[in-house]
């Protein structure tokens, strides 16, 4: 409990964890079975080594119908020159996957993590280091349909597919968005017809592929005007206005990432070992912040947490 309230509370490391427990330990022992002397940075080291990530995944369950695929790396994590990288799986809020891996191709690790997770029925977005025959086989395999992007990696299929919506026209969905100093635009396109799905489709020598989808963004901010066009491939033939909710609600597991380096400083966390248990616990946090911040943002929710988490305590022991 100590672990997960230090992650509520954005510690980063080892010995920060141990001196908010320290700091914090009277009023801790009202609420947990402790001893009468706070855990060190050692016990609480061992604590997270004798977890593995599927502890802290089992007993989560998938509520939503998209789920996100992504890859972040803990840059301040380090122990013997080893990189820490994880992939995890967002569904609605909640992160219900979560693979760590080392440096390298992140295509493997999706295609471990999609392995172990209940996909049916779902459609997965993936961007483009799971854009691969056997990445898209892994889902496949799941009874869930793709959504991967198609990006300059991918030279040959990005090339046929700009010429086949530059060559054909269909239905568009248009949405407009204003805030935060800028306004807006998305136009989404898709294409469903076989022959060109198919033609499409040769270049990128992926199975299963139904459906060609393009969106355009067009921001304008005091800096100026700024288009950008994006390309998907999918198995599941999808209208412009069901690929643009998708593609914008993939955007959820992006600002999962800026919320755990902004508010919760996981880039500057030195904490190499059981890195992985860690993040899984830094995750859990984030849902729990999410549900009781109310108007507060996510740091000052975290600040004010670390500074008396009496109210967390109050919570916790209510659902005990």
């Amino acid at each position: 409990m100590i672990l997960l309230l230090s992650r509520i509370a954005g510690c980063r490391g080892w010995d920060a964890t141990a001196d908010w427990a320290m700091a914090h330990y009277a009023l801790f022992r009202q609420h947990l079975d402790l001893w009468k002397t706070p855990p060190g940075a050692d016990t609480l080291r061992r604590t997270a080594e004798a977890y593995a990530l599927q502890h802290f995944l089992d007993a989560i369950v998938a509520e939503g119908e998209t789920v996100h695929i992504d890859g972040k790396r803990l840059r301040g994590a380090g122990r013997d020159g080893s990189v820490h990288h994880l992939v995890e799986a967002l569904c609605g809020s909640q992160v219900i996957g979560l693979v760590e891996t080392g440096a390298g191709a992140e295509g493997p690790a999706i295609q471990e993590l999609v392995a172990d997770l209940d996909l049916a029925g779902r459609l997965v977005t993936i961007d483009a280091a799971g854009t691969t025959p056997a990445v898209a086989a892994a889902v496949r395999a799941r009874g869930a349909d793709f959504l991967l992007a198609v990006e300059p990696n991918q030279p040959a299929l990005l090339a046929a597919m700009r010429q086949a919506f530059d060559q054909t026209a269909g239905p568009a969905h248009t949405t407009k968005d204003r805030g935060h100093g800028r306004h807006e635009t998305r136009r989404a396109r898709t294409l469903t017809e076989p022959k060109i799905v198919a033609r499409v489709s040769a270049a990128a020598r992926i199975a299963g592929i139904r459906g060609l989808c393009r969106i355009e963004r067009t921001r304008i901010t005091q800096d100026g005007i700024v288009t950008t066009v994006h390309y998907h491939i999918s198995s599941r033939p999808l209208t412009p206005r069901q690929y643009a909710r998708c593609a914008r609600s993939h955007w959820s597991v992006e600002v999962l990432h800026f919320v755990l380096d902004g508010a919760l400083d996981e880039d500057a966390c030195r904490i190499g070992t059981a890195a992985g248990a860690v993040g899984a616990l830094r995750r859990l946090a984030y849902g729990i912040i999410a549900d009781l911040r109310g108007a507060l943002s996510f740091r000052r929710f975290a600040e004010r947490m670390r500074a008396n988490p009496a109210r967390l305590l109050e919570i916790c022991a209510a659902c005990r």
